[in-house]
């Protein structure tokens, strides 16, 4: 990002934030380490609600560029990050699930899948899947998969949910049935991975991940071991793709996430931010709302 231009503000995006003051420094992290909890949380939520206003009033900040920001949703704006990361606001994410429509799922013809998968494209912190699992069941949506390029905040999240979630005693078996998974538990359903989202091929390194079945006690000579775990093929095996990204990341990711939802028949869930490109397939959602869904009729 060039340095004599101050970047966008951060805020509804998917890696560690390091916002800049008017005079375009840096602030401080050690003082912002010493506000109260609550009074983060009051600030954050300003810096939210200007960044969604400036956008609102100057539409055409959505065309803006950055020559340098070639790869995306970590924290560095230095480095060329584009979405630092951004707490998702509860409320808003509440309600966007509440219109999202996860029939019970069936195993999909790949072996070992579900229909029902929702995937976070930046998932940061996690929060967003975590809240999806505890509110749809595991007969409703059986797996839900994180990818981010912050690999210190996927490992503190790893760390928070295995501490926030206990594993039950299904959470700990090799296999993976409705009827020996408890329908809300958390581990068992859960994954999130470290890796570029603009990289479709590249493996992703696991962060966390429910235990892989056992080998069968009498391995066939034939069997092939399994492909390494790619962007492209967490798409294919999603059925949901959640973004919250900054508009310059969503421009970006736009042809990826229109191929998805046309050519592969995926739902599309952007928080806070429009994606002009998808606007013909909105479903749900809008300014009013800050989420929009976007989904194709044609199957």
């Amino acid at each position: 990002m060039d340095e004599d231009r101050n970047p966008l503000p951060a805020g509804g995006g998917r890696g560690k934030h390091n916002s800049r003051d008017k005079e375009g420094h840096r602030d401080d992290p050690d003082l912002n380490q010493e506000l109260p909890h609550t009074q983060q949380q009051g600030v954050q939520q300003a810096e939210e609600e200007e960044e969604y206003d400036r956008y609102k009033n100057n539409p055409e900040l959505l065309g803006e560029t950055k020559s340098k920001a070639t790869r995306m949703f970590s924290y560095d704006w230095a480095s060329g990050y584009v979405s630092p990361f951004r707490p998702t606001p509860r409320d808003i994410l509440t309600n966007m699930l509440q219109h999202v429509d996860f029939a019970v799922s069936t195993l999909s013809t790949t072996p070992g899948h579900w229909n029902n998968t929702i995937l976070d494209l930046g998932c940061g912190d996690g929060l967003v899947l975590v809240q999806a699992l505890e509110t749809f069941s595991f007969s409703q949506l059986p797996r839900a998969i994180g990818v981010d390029l912050d690999r210190p905040l996927l490992e503190a999240a790893r760390a928070r949910i295995q501490q926030e979630h206990p594993p039950t005693s299904s959470s700990t078996s090799s296999s993976s049935t409705s009827n020996d998974i408890s329908e809300y538990d958390i581990l068992s359903r859960l994954e999130l991975y470290h890796g570029d989202l603009t990289e479709m091929h590249e493996p992703l390194t696991t962060i966390m991940a429910p235990p892989p079945p056992p080998p069968p006690p009498h391995p066939n000579p034939t069997t092939t071991f399994s492909e390494p775990t790619t962007m492209d093929t967490l798409i294919n095996q999603s059925s949901h793709l959640f973004v919250y990204l900054l508009p310059e990341a969503l421009s970006k990711l736009a042809p990826l996430l229109l191929d998805a939802l046309i050519t592969k028949h995926k739902v599309v869930l952007s928080m806070r931010w429009e994606i002009p490109e998808l606007s013909d397939y909105l479903v749900h959602g809008g300014e009013h709302h800050q989420f929009y869904i976007y989904q194709s009729t044609a199957k």
